[in-house]
């Protein structure tokens, strides 16, 4: 040590180039190697349990599905608090774990205990469970225009499209529209001409517009799928479902009892930029993503999108 000191007392020049080069690296990583973020990075705790149950209420979707998730998964280790909201169609349940579990492990644990739950509603679809990504909100922007909702809707895709093809940024969100539906609406009037039920209308869509396994044949050299791929979400092809085929031949289509559109749900969800509807563009980043280079991506588009 004290050939090291002496080293330095003598050739004092080394001592300021150590320090110089020292200062240059770290202004180098700084401007080009230091990624940067508006809030600290935190590691992710919870995992979400989404459920689907079309037409219940909230009351049927709390008794149906909330209660049986919460019971399933009160007993595994690593869960520090369990929330949930049950609203109309569906429920959320969050989990959320002591810093000290492993997140992956303890999610495995809570997919194999919902996955074990077998008496949930028939009508309930089959739960989605995740873990959080840690991510932190970067940008909003806003898309809007005098034109209808689905136009704004497919600009914005236009817009999360090429976001996601920069190589900049990998999670972007929409927001201010409700989910599309099939919306298929009958009359009385017409169900009563042609003498047909709404339950047989009801069977007839659920019945044609479907996927279906029909199981494999095995050879020896091959396993060969048989599955009905008749799933359709054009309404177009959709109301060409056959009703009813009558003796002489003919038939009535869907389309010839009710009116098939795809629409938007009736559903709450909406967002407005100085009184005119719009939808919002949310982008978020990753800890290993540049807020830096994100905004000036995003600046960028903007000014080239207008």
């Amino acid at each position: 040590m004290r050939s090291i000191v002496t080293f330095f007392v003598k050739y004092p020049i080394w001592a300021n180039a150590i320090i110089g080069t020292v200062m240059i690296v770290g202004l180098l990583s700084y401007l080009f190697g230091l990624k940067k973020s508006f809030f600290p990075e935190r590691d992710p705790r919870n995992i979400t349990i989404n459920v689907v149950f079309p037409g219940a209420s909230p009351e049927e979707v709390e008794e149906g599905v909330t209660i049986k998730i919460e019971e399933a998964i009160k007993g595994i280790v690593g869960i520090e608090e369990v929330t949930s909201v049950s609203e109309e169609n569906s429920c959320s349940i969050t989990v959320r774990t002591f810093g000290d579990y492993d997140l992956d492990e303890v999610t495995t644990e809570v997919k194999n205990a919902v996955d074990r739950i077998n008496s949930f509603p028939v009508s309930a679809e089959k739960p989605v469970v995740f873990k959080e990504k840690s991510t932190s909100t970067a940008m909003f922007m806003g898309v809007k225009g005098n034109v209808s909702l689905m136009d704004l809707k497919r600009a914005a895709e236009r817009v999360e499209n090429d976001f996601l093809n920069s190589g900049i940024i990998t999670q972007v969100r929409l927001s201010g529209f409700p989910e599309l539906e099939i919306s298929i609406e009958a009359t009385e009037a017409d169900l009563r001409r042609y003498g047909i039920t709404f339950d047989a209308l009801a069977n007839a869509v659920r019945f044609n517009n479907r996927d279906i396994s029909g199981g494999s044949i095995k050879t020896t050299d091959e396993e060969i799928k048989i599955r009905a791929n008749s799933k359709e979400f054009d309404p177009s092809i959709i109301e060409e479902i056959t009703v009813r085929a009558n003796p002489d031949g003919t038939k009535v289509l869907l389309k010839d009892l009710a009116d098939v559109r795809l629409k938007f749900a009736d559903t709450p969800n909406s967002v407005y930029s100085n009184n005119e509807r719009a939808v919002s563009v949310i982008v978020s980043k990753l800890p290993e993503e540049d807020i830096v280079k994100i905004s000036e991506y995003v600046e960028g588009y903007v000014k080239e999108f207008n």
